[in-house]
């Protein structure tokens, strides 16, 4: 099977309606010469995957990077690398899984409640220094466009506790 084919059957099967809005794959050219691939993983069943990053300079005519950053394969390579960096990434896919075409089931409830909690969470804005929520007992500063701090505003929107920050 060609590694073309296997990228096109990859996206076919993450394409849902609504994955393929936010997410997809990009290849483009580099003025040095090269070429530049860029795949999304968000929401794939390679999402969280760990990808040891290939780092190959032969020369300044022959080279090859390709690692994960910030929930996306990217790689990097000469003119003649193209074929070979998407070759990577698709070998990395099939080592991953044993059905490397299946996409993750879909969210619960509970999950999708989580995931959106955290999102609007992160989204509040900073806080305002040396101005304290009017929340009772709290010692926390306010937010931008509230009289409460991130949690307490967040509480008092969704009448739910706000999500734990990571330490």
């Amino acid at each position: 099977m060609s590694v073309l084919n296997d990228l096109q059957k990859w996206y076919a099967s993450n394409c849902d309606g609504e994955w393929q809005e936010d997410n997809g794959v990009e290849i483009g050219t580099l003025d040095n010469p090269g070429w530049s691939v860029a795949i999304d993983l968000n929401e794939t069943n390679l999402e969280g995957k760990e990808f040891r990053p290939v780092e190959n300079h032969l020369s300044e005519d022959s080279w090859i990077v390709c690692r994960v950053e910030e929930n996306r394969f990217r790689g990097y390579g000469d003119p003649s690398r193209l074929e070979e960096i998407l070759g990577i990434f698709i070998d990395w896919a099939k080592s991953q899984n044993d059905d490397w075409l299946r996409p993750p089931p879909p969210m619960s409830e509970e999950e999708l409640q989580k995931y959106e909690d955290e999102q609007l969470f992160a989204s509040l804005a900073d806080e305002v220094e040396s101005e304290p929520c009017r929340h009772e007992g709290c010692s926390r500063n306010r937010i931008w466009n509230s009289v409460m701090c991130r949690e307490h505003h967040f509480e008092m929107v969704t009448k739910r506790p706000a999500p734990k920050r990571a330490v």
